[in-house]
């Protein structure tokens, strides 16, 4: 099979790292509410660094009276990401002089007056619906606003003060960001893509249970067919903030102790998403269940092997720091060429043996991906 592109993948062994001699809530985690706090505790202390340093910058070396902008610019350029940091702070730039362009002429013009300020926000609105302006389209009248309440019969004199606060906020934000450890989303990347496998590995553990009891009712597939979406969801979001996360990121260019998301890893555990789906509706909605014998009794119990036997190889393949799964794959093989050998006896002329066939064949679909994904060099 064709493998997608691989983003780094990391196939050391686990080395001991420092963090686990820090107290727990120190250590890096992969993902929850831990995780969750850790991540807004560097960003809050980053993004008052980056206001406390704009507003003394503004204040003491440009000598700026009242530079309460600066501060303001300068959280919008702390975000979790370096990339959408560079983004915001362009949408902002363009939201301020669109705002800007709006005010200087109702400013001279009318003045702070009911009519300039409605013509403003009028205008300022309209503007903002620009869509690449994204999170920051309400700066449009907010600057409109500022500019022709604050500004009076001076609004270029207001402007430009304001134009140097938002400079250095800005300038502030972007460096304490990229200087002061740029965050790497690659450890819930990671967990997600493990929770995925694992997903997978139970649903087929199930669907085993299911296969060698042929009386089981499948109550258990809605739950396992739930938690398969929702860890797919999860582990492609965070895999893109993975990857957003290194865009733009100084130490994108450090080797780092976490592997980087495995774009054929992915690609694979979405094909094993799909066929294991697949099995599930022949084994418990297909024709063969109507049947008080549905198959041979021996198949079900041979199917039911190969099923728990690619359980293992799926949690080793979404473990990016594991080696591919070859040795794992092995019994998998085994047992499928002896249930290949099984149905090849079978008569080909009824709809339970086209049924036991596709169930065969999507087994040995999933082989052939664990298969493909861990041959070198493809």
């Amino acid at each position: 099979m064709q493998r997608g592109v691989v983003i780094g993948r990391n196939r050391g062994g686990r080395k001991a790292a420092l963090s686990q001699w820090l107290p727990a809530v120190l250590r890096p985690a992969s993902s929850g509410p831990l995780r969750y706090w850790q991540d807004r505790t560097r960003l809050a202390v980053k993004a008052a660094l980056a206001a406390a340093a704009a507003w003394a910058l503004a204040k003491y070396a440009a000598g700026q009276a009242d530079p309460y902008f600066a501060p303001i610019a300068a959280v919008l350029g702390v975000y979790p990401t370096v990339v959408r940091s560079l983004r915001e702070v362009v949408t902002y730039v363009a939201g301020f002089v669109l705002g800007a362009a709006i005010a200087v002429p109702l400013a001279v013009g009318l003045g702070p007056s009911v009519a300039g300020i409605a013509i403003a926000v009028l205008a300022g609105m309209l503007i903002s619906g620009w869509q690449r302006l994204g999170d920051q389209s309400a700066q449009v009248t907010f600057t409109a606003l500022f500019v022709l309440l604050l500004g009076g019969n001076q609004p270029l004199h207001y402007l430009t003060h304001r134009a140097v606060d938002v400079g250095i906020g800005l300038a502030t934000g972007l460096a304490v960001n990229l200087l002061a450890f740029p965050p790497l989303q690659l450890r819930p990347a990671e967990h997600a893509i493990g929770q995925w496998g694992e997903n997978i590995a139970a649903a087929l553990r199930d669907l085993a249970t299911a296969a060698a009891s042929p009386d089981s009712s499948g109550r258990f597939w809605p739950r396992d067919d739930r938690k398969l979406t929702a860890a797919a969801e999860r582990a492609r979001a965070a895999a893109r903030q993975a990857r957003e996360s290194l865009r733009w990121n100084p130490r994108a260019a450090v080797p780092q102790s976490v592997p980087r998301p495995d774009g054929a890893v992915i690609d694979a555990l979405d094909v094993l998403t799909a066929r294991t789906r697949a099995a599930a509706r022949s084994l418990l909605d297909g024709p063969e269940r109507a049947d008080p014998k549905p198959f041979p009794s021996s198949f079900g119990r041979q199917y039911a092997e190969v099923l728990r036997a690619l359980a293992d190889p799926v949690c080793q393949l979404a473990d990016l720091r594991a080696p591919w799964p070859e040795h794992h794959l092995a019994g998998a093989c085994g047992r499928q060429r002896q249930l290949e050998c099984l149905v090849g006896q079978l008569p080909a002329d009824n709809d339970r043996s086209v049924a036991v066939r596709h169930l065969v064949r999507l087994t040995g679909d999933m082989i052939q991906e664990l298969a493909g994904d861990s041959s070198p060099g493809n």
